[in-house]
């Protein structure tokens, strides 16, 4: 247990600030394990967590769809649509959110190329309904040595024992993070196209399998120097004697990523919502971009607004809303 803690506060020590640099894992003692009870052989089967109702109940209550909409979707997470930079794009809800990431851990081995994936799912600490769980990670870096021989690393524990048997080098976080948020392995994303879906990747948490997306390819792998992860602001616009605030037709502060990030975060789906009650005779259709709404500073903040607002609210709101940076793609 000492050892699963330490690998957690090295990925999350090195998130606090720029310039602070990972623990060194000690082992537990001076000498090496010589076998390990959480490491499985290469080829063992791997239980998924459906099979365990109490995980199966547990992550389809929160996994952070909407249920209803789920449901009469079939089974497949629908895309909304919304505005940004003054042109339609589509996005996934998957709920409420905090600005803590949890941890998951890749694994690479070195060639003489670099250091290259391999065939082995990531894993993570922690899955919906857990707390410290967040649909968004942080990344940390697990490279295999010589001594690797294809062991399963379903655990936390397994991954400390790994450490102490020298199968794998320490965590090495990469002060980056992705969206990938666990979900039942039937479940499906909608990408767009005459039936185009996504299907989850399989990962490993609590000795099971999980099925989770990844998205955003390259370009939703964003970089991060702190504890909590960098938000933008999405508007929900309410007309003129309407009842509530349209949280169908967002606009988004965010943009769509042109290319994957080297040290400034340019993306992030994390979402605060502003309620805005638009102006007499200001239409919600003429609102295509959140300039249409707002004047920002030079670090997003608001510092005013255009003629089409009459009053806004800067909500305590925070949504997972993730932009489809690419048509067919997650």
């Amino acid at each position: 247990m000492e050892q699963i803690m330490r690998i957690a506060a090295a990925a999350t020590a090195i998130m606090v600030t720029a310039g602070v640099t990972a623990g060194c894992l000690d082992p537990l003692a001076e000498d090496k394990p010589g076998a390990s009870s959480h490491l499985l052989p290469a080829g063992t089967p791997v239980p998924d967590a459906i099979g365990n109702p109490d995980l199966r109940v547990q992550i389809t209550l929160n996994d952070g769809l909407d249920d209803a909409a789920f449901t009469m979707s079939g089974g497949v997470v629908p895309r909304g649509m919304g505005m940004s930079a003054g042109v339609p794009v589509r996005f996934w809800s998957f709920g409420p959110v905090t600005r803590a990431p949890s941890p998951i851990y890749v694994f690479l081995e070195r060639t003489e190329a670099g250091l290259s994936p391999i065939d082995h799912p990531a894993l993570l600490d922690a899955i919906p309904g857990d707390s410290g769980y967040s649909p968004l990670h942080g990344i940390n870096q697990v490279v295999v040595t010589d001594a690797y021989a294809g062991e399963l690393i379903t655990t936390m524990e397994a991954l400390a024992d790994a450490i102490d048997l020298g199968l794998v080098e320490e965590p090495l976080p990469l002060k980056r993070f992705v969206d990938s948020p666990v979900v039942l392995p039937s479940t499906k994303l909608d990408i767009g196209g005459v039936d185009l879906q996504a299907l989850p990747e399989t990962m490993y948490a609590h000795g099971y399998t999980v099925q989770a997306f990844r998205f955003g390819g390259a370009n939703g792998i964003q970089p991060t120097g702190t504890l909590v992860l960098p938000v933008s602001q999405v508007s929900f616009l309410r007309e003129v004697q309407k009842g509530a605030y349209d949280a169908s037709q967002p606009i988004f502060q965010a943009t769509i990523p042109t290319m994957p990030p080297a040290m400034v975060t340019t993306y992030t789906p994390v979402s605060v919502v502003v309620n805005v009650d638009l102006a007499p005779l200001v239409l919600a259709a003429n609102i295509t971009q959140d300039s249409d709404l707002f004047l920002r500073g030079p670090t997003g903040e608001i510092t005013g607004t255009t003629a089409a607002v009459a009053n806004f609210q800067i909500t305590s709101s925070l949504l997972l809303l993730q932009l489809q940076f690419q048509d067919g793609m997650p």
